[in-house]
């Protein structure tokens, strides 16, 4: 493991009324520019380690490249020559044939190589690991699950493995977007310890890829292709009734195995749609969202991307579908990259919180405890969001993504007209650079997260005057910026 990885920070860790000093361990991040064929492709935010493996990795795990012909690293930026394919689309139709399979004991060896040191000792990184000759050949950490997968396909790619005969492990739960990684690049088998969502078990059963999720001790759920592990007997008989979590999720029937006996069961797995964002009548982004609270989601969106100058600046906003439109006073063209889940972030923040605003450590935990909703105990697939306001909480958000969730208790505050300096933040999410900026750029002075932080993330937080809270897990918390806020007494 590199040393680029990780680096310390000091905070404050509060642990049943005592406060102590600290240096923590957490995540470097950086910026990553990737170059195809001579032209910049997209910048995006990823750990510094296995770029050469990167590089090759995101483009043949996204179905743009047919074949690498090289890859260059130039300190942050990765220049990749290949040969292209004619509609390169990550949503494929392609099949993967293998007479590849493995076994019960080899998905837990698979699940065991994912507990990287990198993640034991910050809590903040993704872990992939790729399968091949009935054994681990490579493991690979970042940031972003997407990353990690890209890397050890990457690494896979120049070593020259048939893809056939190989497996990837992944931390990361396993969306259509991250089963499509594996169908471009011809891999058969995946192995998460997170879940799916419906749409990842959909492509993963239809492009002949199988999907093994909530890879734990002693127990596995295959929701595709079960034909690939061996020493699978099923009972008979029907499943007990997934748990009803309205438009938010869907029944995902499969075989869970636990200890040497496999049965029938029905999962409540995630739905992801694509949603389709317009700023003054045109389209600025296509992102993978879940259907709840999209007005709230696209004027969250805008103004804490600093996209829109003002809350006061928002005319109107229409939901149409999976299309939201939204019109405004003063909007700003702010540059920016590809966060490590997917999702879009500013260079830098445009706005930072004002002075004042105060937390106590019960509202603390009373943020803690409300992030922890029943949809994501019951999916295990969706991050949630909540904003917490005159000492409650007054709103909270499920989404299949931790930036749309913040976004959309961001909307919800301006929507309503709640004054931001009066209001904190809860999020199930790390907390890397990109979310703490959506927090300055609304003007909310706290962040409360159960989740880790990085470097960048801690920086931002303190140059924009957040006083960022992580690790919030009763009866402790970590304080990383402006601790004054938080009243001790």
């Amino acid at each position: 493991m590199s040393t680029s990885l990780l680096t310390s920070c000091k905070g404050y860790r509060y642990e049943n009324g005592t406060v102590a000093e600290i240096d923590d361990v957490v995540v470097s991040e950086e910026v990553i520019t990737l170059h195809l064929n001579g032209s910049e492709y997209l910048k995006i935010v990823a750990s510094n380690e296995y770029l050469t493996e990167f590089g090759a990795g995101f483009f043949i795990a996204s179905g743009v490249a047919e074949k690498i012909l090289s890859v260059c690293v130039d300190g942050t930026d990765i220049f990749v020559d290949a040969v292209v394919r004619d509609a390169p689309s990550a949503k494929t139709e392609r099949c993967v044939s293998s007479d590849g399979t493995i076994t019960p004991d080899e998905i837990f060896s698979l699940r065991e190589s994912l507990n990287a040191e990198a993640w034991q000792q910050s809590g903040g990184l993704h872990c992939a690991a790729l399968w091949h000759n009935h054994s681990c050949a490579f493991v690979a950490s970042d940031i972003g699950r997407h990353n990690a997968v890209d890397k050890v396909i990457g690494w896979m790619v120049l070593q020259g493995l048939a893809p056939s005969l190989c497996a990837i492990g992944c931390t990361g739960r396993q969306p259509a977007g991250m089963v499509a990684k594996a169908v471009n690049a011809g891999i058969p088998i995946i192995v998460s310890r997170a879940a799916a969502t419906l749409q990842g078990a959909a492509l993963a059963e239809s492009s002949g890829v199988t999907l093994v999720g909530f890879a734990r001790e002693g127990r596995f759920t295959v929701y595709s292709r079960p034909n690939r592990i061996t020493d699978l007997n099923p009972t008979s008989g029907e499943p007990k009734p997934a748990q009803n979590c309205g438009a938010l999720a869907s029944p995902l029937r499969g075989l869970r195995y636990r200890d040497g006996t496999v049965v029938p069961v029905e999962d409540a797995a995630v739905a992801e749609d694509v949603v389709t964002l317009y700023l003054n009548g045109s389209e600025f982004i296509k992102t993978v969202a879940s259907l709840e609270h999209l007005s709230e989601f696209a004027v969250g969106f805008f103004v804490d991307a600093g996209l829109v100058c003002s809350a006061s600046d928002i005319r109107s906003v229409k939901v149409e579908g999976a299309s939201v439109y939204v019109d405004a006073v003063c909007t700003v063209c702010v540059a920016g990259e590809m966060e490590s889940s997917g999702g879009f972030a500013p260079h830098k923040p445009r706005g930072h919180a004002e002075a004042g605003g105060s937390i106590t450590p019960d509202e603390i935990f009373i943020i803690r405890e409300a992030i922890n909703a029943e949809v994501w105990d019951a999916t295990g697939g969706l991050h949630c969001a909540v904003l917490f306001h005159n000492h409650q909480v007054v709103f909270l958000a499920s989404d299949i993504g931790r930036h749309n969730a913040v976004d959309k208790v961001i909307g919800y505050m301006i929507l309503n007209n709640i004054p931001p300096t009066e209001c904190a933040i809860g999020s199930t999410g790390r907390q890397p650079a990109g979310m703490v900026t959506k927090a300055a750029n609304a003007g909310i002075p706290i962040i409360v997260s159960r989740a880790a932080s990085t470097e960048k993330g801690i920086k931002t937080a303190q140059t924009s005057h957040v006083t960022l809270i992580c690790f919030a897990r009763p009866p402790r918390f970590t304080i990383y910026t402006h601790p004054e806020r938080v009243d001790m007494k």
